[in-house]
């Protein structure tokens, strides 16, 4: 099936990767065929809904019909020449992505190809169509019929200063879910987090079906992690450990391991420098990982992550990066074994 979906545009690179990554983790793969800003087609046997589920930034999965140009006559030709047949009450939104073909009207558009799809079978229902067909203008014109919406208001309600335990610096779920997932995590599999903090990447793991592991040499943030845990009624082991030393006890066991390191210099790092604490803990978590495996790797830009994950015999497959604030820009490696 052809897919088309509507990308959150949170993060210029972030959104289209976490899709990527999510439909190869069901197991279906993914045939980019276009990208426009917020705009992803991709050819992929993953079912609409099942991606849609794991998805952390995206709006929604629809079946892709056509894109073309942002001309009003070239769109409504295409709607009425559209092979897929319906019957029953439907109803057309049109959405335009920032500044792009703003010569476009979205509501006298909307009208204008509803108008190309009725007919004695087909009546227009704007309250509670049995179809919805969406359409995004955006560097092209992109229609389809939705498929599945992402629910993302559960994500604000997982926001981190809403759970029992709270670490200033928590990732937010959104980026936790899309951390999560270009780890390629499969329910079912053994996730650890190395590094689990308040338990974030931990939850949306586990939301995920996955047989979650944390650690973390802060006592007070492996109890803060179960509560966390179990406050999204989830469960799973943590326990106080040292990252650079798990391989020992973990060695090949793990088919997936995503984690966000401490920045700071203090008991938090084991007063070692950010450089060596994460050259150690990449060696061990490429001892951790099963062969062929995948782990997503945060780290600020001043560290050198890229060389060392390659030290450490990783492949590096991605690297995108996104501005926390003034002074600190993340760098964020999907890393496979």
């Amino acid at each position: 099936m052809r897919l088309l979906l509507f990308l959150s545009g949170e993060h210029p690179t972030l959104p289209a990767a976490e899709a990527l990554a999510a439909a190869e983790a069901l197991g279906a793969g993914a045939r980019v065929v276009h990208r426009d800003e917020q705009v992803l087609v991709c050819e992929s046997d993953a079912q609409p809904e099942a991606l849609a589920e794991r998805l952390g930034m995206c709006h929604f999965v629809a079946e892709h019909l056509f894109s073309c140009g942002c001309s009003v006559r070239e769109i409504t030709a295409r709607a009425e020449g559209l092979e897929a047949e319906f019957e029953g009450s439907f109803a057309v939104r049109v959405r335009r992505v920032g500044g792009r073909c703003r010569g476009l009207c979205t509501s006298e558009l909307a009208a204008a190809i509803g108008r190309r799809l009725v007919s004695s079978r087909r009546r227009v229902n704007l309250e509670s169509p049995q179809h919805l067909f969406v359409g995004i203008a955006s560097g092209r014109f992109h229609f389809g019929i939705l498929r599945a919406k992402v629910d993302r208001s559960s994500y604000r309600r997982r926001s981190p200063h809403l759970r029992p335990y709270f670490r200033p610096g928590s990732m937010k779920p959104a980026l936790a879910r899309a951390v999560v997932n270009l780890a390629r995590v499969r329910e079912g599999a053994r996730f650890a987090d190395p590094f689990c903090g308040s338990g974030g990447l931990l939850i949306e793991a586990g939301l995920l079906g996955a047989r979650v592991y944390g650690f973390d040499v802060d006592a007070r943030a492996v109890r803060g992690a179960l509560e966390n845990l179990r406050w999204c009624g989830l469960s799973g082991r943590v326990e106080r450990a040292d990252a650079r030393e798990l391989w020992r006890s973990y060695r090949e066991y793990f088919h997936a391991i995503a984690c966000d390191p401490p920045y700071g210099i203090s008991a938090s790092t084991g007063r070692s420098s950010l450089q060596k604490l994460y050259q150690e803990a990449l060696t061990s978590i490429h001892r951790m990982l099963m062969k062929g495996a995948y782990a997503c790797v945060l780290s600020p830009e001043r560290v050198e992550l890229e060389s060392l994950a390659e030290e450490a015999g990783f492949s590096v497959e991605e690297m995108h990066s996104e501005r926390v604030h003034a002074s600190l820009v993340r760098r964020i490696a999907v890393l496979r074994k």
